[in-house]
């Protein structure tokens, strides 16, 4: 199972000077894939802050970038668990460019997050959530049974 976002259309606005898609964008979208796993996975964004007092800062995002994409086309974005630690989890985003909803896709960047648990009471990296973890290494057992 992967959480996938169709037919996102790219605008003039979310380009850089070149008339490519920007970088800021493509963080824009690793956004909504993490929100939309969290959504499969029945946990909203917000729910160990408010809960636990536990953020989930970036650690690390690495970005490849195989072909340029311009105003008016089409993303889809495919996002999976990569890795699932004790403190942290990688999903892997795969972003797909097409010029139309059923249009050929074809891959335009790949990006990989890591994403630290952080309690903001004592100011540490802490122990993924329980459910959290669970959660996430089941997703990814899933995904990976899947292949």
């Amino acid at each position: 199972m992967i959480y996938e976002k169709r037919n996102m259309r790219v605008l003039p606005d979310d380009t850089d000077a070149f008339g490519r898609l920007n970088w800021l964008a493509y963080v824009r979208y690793c956004e909504e894939g993490e929100a939309g796993l969290m959504d499969l996975l029945g946990f909203s964004v917000m729910r160990f802050y408010k809960g636990l007092k536990i953020s989930f800062p970036r650690r690390a995002a690495v970005f490849e970038y195989f072909s340029p994409v311009s105003p008016d086309s089409l993303i889809d974005l495919e996002t999976r668990v990569k890795r699932v630690g004790k403190t942290s989890f990688t999903l892997s985003h795969t972003f797909y460019k097409k010029n139309r909803e059923e249009g050929e896709r074809m891959v335009a960047a790949k990006a990989e997050i890591t994403v630290v648990a952080f309690d903001e009471k004592t100011h540490q990296k802490t122990g993924l959530p329980i459910q959290l973890s669970k959660s996430l290494n089941q997703f990814h057992v899933q995904q990976t049974s899947m292949k």
